[in-house]
């Protein structure tokens, strides 16, 4: 294939071959209530602890973790059990929860509440309760996560060439980028870090103009979403030290080629089916039940920033029935197989978003 440099964009000129859908239905991306769940490397996931903020303040609203769950349930014992600190992982004055009874007293007032942080004329959750059947002392938690990040400066976005991500079936796709190479990568040296580089996998992280970042990590092989943040921990905290345009050089350097997909996705999840059983509280007299378990997320990656919007409406009844310069070492950053992408605060144990890309679902054709 004859490589063309054209003056006007950093990226060589490539034939455009077929494209793909470019919308993507709510249907078509997986969600995780847990980030030690298994889930299919060739679909798009989505993880938030969003859900795990409600589900802490339901328990501590109805007395503390329950002593016993009847019959046990695997998924309860992993949301009962996990630990964290919510106020230094989620995004200061860009998320809340809310909790109260199941009224439409209660959803007005935190409908009010959420259009106020989300800049909407309206509130993003139901209306009233769902349930016609709700027994007296319905429990309802509410919860919105709603944040953007702009890069220091933006990256550019490729006009003459797709990239071709391969998918689980190991089919190119091609699809719309954004990134930089060449000489252009030198100046993105102070915004864009490298954490993690080898022959098979990479990570690096793109800092905001506040202190969070976005970080795309490319493993070598099936992982989770709690195994991938507890090696991204740790590479933040354990800094690449290599000299200036070697291969482990910690900053974009000149000579690298980064290249993104464009993301735009959403995800419907109704995790309900696996929450079945009865919750015994050591603070009620009574065990409870979950009712509804659902959650909804918007994401978006362009060459400017990131943004995530995510709801969750959590509702227990008591015994209640669930319904259903030098030289430089070139290096390539090509995110074009399944990856990870995060939404990380600065000095956090964990990220207050996350997406597996198993697929191209959620990325733009290039036609």
């Amino acid at each position: 294939m004859k490589i063309l440099r054209k003056r006007s964009s950093p990226w060589v000129k490539w034939a455009a071959v077929a494209g793909l859908s470019t919308g993507v239905h709510a249907a078509d991306v997986l969600s995780v209530a847990h980030p030690d769940e298994d889930f299919a490397t060739d679909r798009t996931v989505v993880w938030t602890p969003l859900f795990q903020a409600a589900w802490d303040r339901m328990n501590s609203d109805l007395g503390g973790v329950p002593v016993k769950v009847e019959p046990p349930n695997a998924l309860m014992a992993r949301l009962d059990a996990f630990k964290w600190q919510a106020g230094s992982v989620m995004p200061e004055g860009k998320w809340k929860v809310w909790s109260g009874a199941a009224t439409p007293d209660f959803v007005a007032m935190a409908n009010g509440e959420a259009a106020r942080m989300t800049g909407d004329a309206q509130g993003p959750f139901s209306a009233a309760p769902e349930h016609p059947d709700a027994r007296p002392g319905r429990r309802l938690v509410l919860a919105l996560l709603d944040r953007e990040l702009k890069f220091l400066k933006p990256l550019h976005r490729s006009t003459s060439m797709p990239l071709a991500f391969r998918g689980g079936e190991e089919r190119e796709q091609p699809v719309k980028f954004f990134g930089v190479r060449g000489n252009l990568s030198g100046g993105f040296g102070g915004m864009v870090k490298i954490l993690s580089r080898d022959a098979d996998s990479h990570a690096l992280e793109i800092r905001s103009d506040e202190k969070e970042s976005l970080v795309l990590y490319l493993p070598k092989e099936r992982e989770s979403f709690g195994a991938a943040c507890t090696k991204l921990q740790g590479w933040r905290k354990e800094r690449l030290k290599g000299e200036h345009g070697s291969a482990t050089d910690p900053s974009l350097h000149d000579k690298d080629d980064l290249r993104i997909p464009y993301l735009d996705l959403e995800a419907r999840a109704d995790f309900l089916p696996a929450l079945d059983g009865l919750r015994f509280h050591p603070g009620t007299s009574v065990p409870y039940t979950i009712v509804k378990a659902e959650q909804r997320t918007k994401f978006k990656i362009t060459e400017k920033g990131a943004k995530v919007r995510a709801k969750v409406e959590l509702s227990a009844d008591p015994f209640g029935e669930a319904p259903p310069p030098p030289p430089m070492t070139p290096r390539d950053f090509h995110f074009d197989r399944p990856f990870f992408v995060f939404m990380w605060r600065e000095g956090a144990e964990l990220p207050y978003f996350g997406t597996w890309i198993g697929d191209a679902s959620g990325m733009e054709a290039w036609e």
